[in-house]
């Protein structure tokens, strides 16, 4: 469920990462696949959140069964924000856990980032304490300045500019704030054609207001 073959080769990953260990998806489909691998019985209706007495992170808003991204900015707007947090975290500038901020002056201010899509385009994000654990996350392609720091930056910002947060109180999970999205019509198939997974949290949820 963790994409390693054995127990040793968790462990000795772990050891190496012991200061800050990543925070990864338990995947069922994997630990199904390797159950029929043994010779079990298949399990497809298993889930890790059903499993009692064990401690995780929740990725899944119970109220936001009904969201799911139909439009083509909508599927824009969630793959920028997911690649955006996915390199908040590679770069070390938060992490999943509750009120982690770790970006110099973090209980004042916010940081920018720079990173490229695997397209090449550049991006630069800005992450903020939105207060209550929340952060809140901008992203900006073909970035202008530092303008992806404004709360509703649009075409100032670059050419394509998205806006939201990550929820880390209540689980994990970015909350789908899909109309604060700008984008040149030239980038939009662009943007929804790119793949990204989330790194340890989920990728819909309701809006807190």
């Amino acid at each position: 469920s963790l994409r390693r073959k054995t127990y040793a080769a968790l462990r000795g990953e772990l050891a190496s990462q012991s200061e800050d260990p990543a925070i990864e998806f338990l995947d069922e489909d994997l630990f199904n696949l390797r159950l029929q691998e043994l010779g079990y019985l298949p399990a497809p209706e298993f889930c890790f959140e059903l499993v009692e007495d064990m401690e995780f992170i929740s990725t899944i808003d119970p109220n936001a069964w009904d969201i799911s991204y139909r439009t083509n900015r909508e599927k824009a707007w969630r793959n920028l924000m997911v690649f955006a947090i996915n390199e908040g975290i590679r770069q070390k500038l938060f992490s999943l856990r509750p009120d982690d901020n770790r970006w110099p002056n973090a209980d004042q201010t916010g940081a920018l980032f720079d990173f490229a899509l695997p397209n090449g385009l550049p991006a630069r994000g800005y992450v903020s304490d939105a207060g209550f654990a929340e952060l809140g996350i901008n992203v900006a392609v073909n970035p202008k300045g530092n303008m992806v720091k404004a709360y509703n930056g649009e075409f100032y910002a670059g050419d394509a500019f998205a806006s939201g947060w990550l929820e880390r109180q209540r689980g994990v999970w970015l909350q789908s704030a899909t109309t604060q999205f700008n984008c040149r019509n030239r980038l939009l198939p662009m943007l929804v054609g790119l793949e990204v997974k989330p790194l340890g949290y989920g990728d819909y949820g309701k809006v807190i207001v």
